[in-house]
């Protein structure tokens, strides 16, 4: 970066000095953290949502007339990952899922070492939980489980995945992708046989239910909030870390790109999965001397 006097090290220091210093800290997650997982930036130039428009294809009105516009963006992504992640054109195994990074472990490590007592995530995709992050808000919902949209009878995303895979019997792997872009598909729930909408917040969709006021009371009960991977662009997501200078707090935050580094009192520039692990090797320093 082009700041005059910025040191990727000293704000190393300066964020495992605040972090081990504070009686505890929240983090606020977005995009960028799970990229190292495999899962693209939708909103990244070239990202999924410059192909779907987000107000069309994620519009919750939209969705009850046509899910299966959302559908077919949303397959897409997930074929992007499974392959991203290894796996081939063929669904029968099943689709190979992201796995967390080392940014996700090193939240966890914070956890573990007593500091980091809730994580609070933009993302949809687990990996906060699945890398052992006890406490997860996540104010966007989950791609986990799905429900009818008449009855809200839930079931998991390996439903939809076993539908996807009986829907493909009999056709070529070769026309899969192409096969997205035109055939109608949708889920539906076995028993009411209405249509399945995952469990994420759509626009045009109020939040999860407390999501929002338990974020600000763990950002507000925090002395640090460390933001990693988001440009903070999404409101009312974007008002939480601002939330920790209420209370005089110390704000740090980890994007690849100079994102927020108007607004943090530390402001880190890298790899999340590089960046984090560091950050806590110094935290843990700190500790045992």
């Amino acid at each position: 970066p082009k700041r005059s006097g910025y040191s990727l090290e000293r704000s190393i220091e300066a964020a495992a000095n605040a972090i081990a210093k504070a009686g505890s800290m929240t983090a606020f997650t977005g995009a960028g953290i799970s990229v190292e997982s495999g899962i693209p930036d939708f909103r990244s130039p070239g990202g999924l949502w410059s192909k779907y428009d987000p107000r069309i294809f994620c519009e919750y009105n939209t969705f009850c007339d046509q899910p299966q516009l959302f559908w077919q963006m949303g397959r897409e992504l997930a074929l992007d990952i499974h392959l991203a992640n290894g796996g081939t054109m063929n669904l029968k195994d099943g689709l190979k899922e992201a796995e967390p990074n080392a940014a996700h472990k090193a939240l966890v490590e914070l956890q573990e070492m007593g500091k980091l007592h809730t994580v609070i995530t933009q993302n949809i995709d687990s990996l906060h939980q699945r890398a052992g992050s006890k406490q997860v808000i996540e104010i966007h919902g989950t791609m986990a489980t799905a429900r009818c949209i008449e009855t809200r009878k839930k079931v998991q995303q390996a439903e939809i995945l076993r539908q996807w895979v009986a829907a493909r019997e009999g056709k070529p792997d070769s026309t899969l992708r192409s096969d997205i872009t035109r055939d109608g598909w949708v889920p539906r729930h076995q028993e009411t046989n209405g249509v399945l909408k995952p469990d994420i917040t759509m626009f045009g969709e109020p939040l999860p239910a407390g999501a929002l006021a338990a974020s600000w009371q763990a950002v507000l009960g925090s002395p640090v909030c460390l933001v990693v991977g988001t440009g903070l662009t999404v409101a009312p997501a974007n008002m939480v870390p601002g939330l920790v200078k209420w209370r005089f707090g110390t704000l740090i935050i980890l994007n690849m790109d100079d994102s927020g580094a108007s607004s943090a009192d530390i402001f880190l520039q890298g790899q999340a999965g590089v960046v984090l692990p560091c950050v806590v090797e110094e935290v843990r320093k700190r500790l045992e001397g």
